[in-house]
């Protein structure tokens, strides 16, 4: 075995020193020893292949950059730096999710949205033009992962001003109570106009935004969490339709879906209110939706139909303890990797 320099020099200090300095030389070796041990376990070799594939050994990651890696190879040691475009497009993703998740990690410090999270909702206009307020705490860790709760407004909060969607409803979800038992970022978008609606190029530009909030903030991307009101309501189910698998659960409060997608939506979490006293939005809307996504086999379709309530329960609703524990514990299924049976 090859003993480094500094292992040498604990050796020789062992031969001239007395019994205490000896067993601070031991004490020495055995930390470096913890180190090295430490070290190994927290990054595990695995095997490396050169981006032609004729090329493949066993290694641990020592350090990577956008440009390259240094590997320590298992069988001798002996550490190397290669260009990253010389590795397998495998092992060029690997190094591109670690520096993702790098980047995540600071990004409420130094990334593109940090000087948004404030503890205060800060207002934003995406790449695509869709007006936006953002919430979330610089008190967070950024090496953890936290749900995203979409809020989508009624059509009387459409506009241009970038201040109506709040309208009081989204602000329970960043109450100190709930965030000391549920800590969350939050998005409220505000749609252009109510004749478009949270549809067409309005739902694609919210998931634009929501791709790349979770690309550069600390988000979870499988709690992804979609509620709305009225409008928000319909936009809820229809959005949830076009874009399957994206979100964990969804919250339509007084509103409605297409029948047509029940099949789509029976795989996705839903708990749907509706009062039965509803005036503007006829609570048959949600009873409709929810029966078909039944009839289609679907059995993750809460409802709850609240008695006496009008068109106004987002007060009725979001304040629920209950809901809040449900939602909070919905979470996107791992794609499944068993072999389908003949």
């Amino acid at each position: 075995m090859h003993l480094c320099r500094s292992h040498c020099k604990v050796l020789a200090v062992l031969g001239t020193c007395g019994l205490a300095c000896r067993m601070r030389a031991s004490l020495h070796l055995l930390t470096l020893g913890l180190l090295l041990t430490g070290a190994q376990a927290a990054d595990p070799p695995r095997q490396w292949t050169s981006s032609d594939g004729k090329s493949k050994f066993m290694g641990n990651l020592v350090e990577f950059s956008d440009k390259e890696v240094k590997i320590r190879r298992s069988t001798d040691f002996n550490q190397y730096r290669l260009p990253l475009d010389k590795l397998s497009k495998e092992d060029q993703d690997f190094i591109r999710s670690l520096l993702r998740e790098k980047r995540r990690d600071a990004s409420l410090k130094e990334g593109q949205y940090a000087e948004k999270i404030t503890g205060q909702f800060a207002k934003g206009v995406s790449k695509q033009g869709l007006n936006y307020q953002l919430w979330g705490s610089p008190k967070l860790d950024g090496t953890k992962r936290y749900p995203l709760v979409i809020w989508l407004h009624g059509s009387g909060q459409s506009g241009t001003d970038n201040e109506s969607q709040l309208g009081g409803a989204p602000k329970i979800w960043t109450n100190e109570d709930n965030l000391a038992k549920q800590p969350c970022f939050l998005l409220a978008p505000q749609c252009p106009s109510a004749d478009i609606g949270w549809k067409n190029q309005v739902a694609d530009n919210l998931l634009a935004l929501i791709a790349d909030l979770t690309e550069n903030l600390p988000i979870d991307p499988d709690r992804l969490y979609l509620t709305g009101s009225s409008m928000g309501g319909f936009g809820t189910f229809s959005i949830a339709a076009k874009y399957p698998g994206v979100f964990a659960a969804c919250v339509p409060l007084c509103g409605g879906g297409d029948v047509k997608n029940a099949e789509i939506l029976k795989s996705t979490p839903f708990w749907v209110f509706h009062g039965d006293k509803d005036e503007m939005v006829p609570v048959e809307r949600s009873r409709a939706i929810v029966e078909a996504v039944k009839q289609a086999g679907g059995e993750r379709m809460k409802y709850t139909e609240l008695a006496g309530a009008g068109h106004g329960i987002t007060g009725l609703v979001y304040p629920r303890a209950d809901l809040h524990e449900w939602l909070f514990q919905q979470k996107k299924a791992a794609p499944s990797t068993s072999s389908p049976t003949n």
